[in-house]
């Protein structure tokens, strides 16, 4: 698909993001003399948690499923990215995900009058529609960097992380529609639904669960995100995740659970909207395989590898004429 000097940082990857935010826990600082231990063991217990239960799941079932890793944190909200090898991966990492936030709820029971936690869950496709960001932390960079390109210098930095994908010495943002999607989608999320994006509703409903059970998606009607898919009203998709008010709530408010209806909507969405939402058509038989990344966003891609070539050869004529 790509010449054999194309940069790693520019191939197409799939990427499933997690949040995880503690509910009025503003509330709860601003009311409380003593409020550290709660708020400080949400941070502590809940990334152990998470790591724990991906350890159980890939020695009880899939060795080498990717970890989700810590992504920042935003306030009292948790956010996590994981890389996907395939996007059948993506039944694995929700359940990894949702027995994480069972789990940390039967260990926080004592403080659930309190406070409880809501989760959102979206994918993004980089390098486009969406892309990455790298920041230098610190002055560890060439002296002069007075005449240097800032598109070539980004390139460089994005070289040098997927050499060293850990070293301390530089920092990774995700910027794009999916993204901004995602941290809408949080406004929807309640400690007994989680949130999810459109597109990941449609993989999760394309993809075999691997053997550890099909997620059960359901429909809560249409409201308009800011921004999100130009505004048209965005399907309220979700899963149910527990928690104190989970019976009464699905028993009072009405809602759709019929899959093919659910794939259906989240398929016609998908194609009115796809130059911003994550454009997915996997055909049966190929859910290991990337083939399916469309045409132009591959044209998008080798379009930016172009113009940093470009930008770097004009670089070097430039260092010619004033030798």
């Amino acid at each position: 698909m790509f010449p054999g000097d194309f940069p790693e940082g520019l191939k197409p990857r799939l990427r499933l993001f997690f949040s995880a935010d503690l509910v009025e826990a503003t509330r709860y600082k601003q009311s409380r003399n003593v409020w550290r231990p709660e708020i400080l063991n949400f941070y502590r217990d809940f990334d152990f948690i998470l790591k724990a239960e991906h350890r159980a799941f890939a020695d009880r079932h899939q060795p080498d499923l990717t970890a989700p890793t810590f992504w920042k944190s935003n306030g009292d909200e948790l956010l996590y990215v994981c890389e996907m090898a395939s996007p059948g991966e993506a039944h694995a990492l929700m359940y990894v995900w949702l027995t994480a936030l069972e789990r940390y709820r039967a260990t926080t029971a004592d403080d659930a009058e309190h406070l409880d936690v809501k989760s959102t869950a979206w994918i993004a496709l980089f390098p486009a529609p969406n892309a990455e960001i790298f920041f230098r932390r610190g002055d560890f960079g060439p002296l002069d960097q007075s005449a240097r390109d800032p598109l070539v210098v980004q390139s460089e930095i994005r070289d040098e992380w997927y050499a060293y994908p850990f070293g301390s010495t530089i920092t990774r943002e995700f910027v794009g529609p999916s993204i901004d999607t995602g941290f809408r989608l949080t406004a929807w999320a309640t400690p007994w639904r989680m949130a999810l994006s459109v597109d990941l509703a449609f993989l999760l409903m394309g993809t075999s669960p691997g053997g550890i059970g099909q997620l059960r998606l359901n429909l809560s009607g249409c409201a308009r995100l800011k921004g999100v898919a130009c505004d048209q009203p965005y399907p309220h998709l979700w899963v149910p995740v527990g928690g104190r008010a989970a019976a009464e709530e699905l028993r009072c408010e009405p809602y759709i659970d019929d899959q093919q209806v659910i794939r259906a909507f989240c398929e016609a969405l998908i194609e009115q909207n796809y130059s911003s939402i994550t454009p997915l058509f996997i055909e049966p038989g190929r859910t290991d395989s990337y083939d399916w990344v469309p045409p132009y966003i591959l044209k998008r891609i080798r379009a930016h590898w172009r113009d940093e070539i470009e930008h770097r050869l004009a670089i070097e004529e430039l260092a010619r004429l004033g030798a």
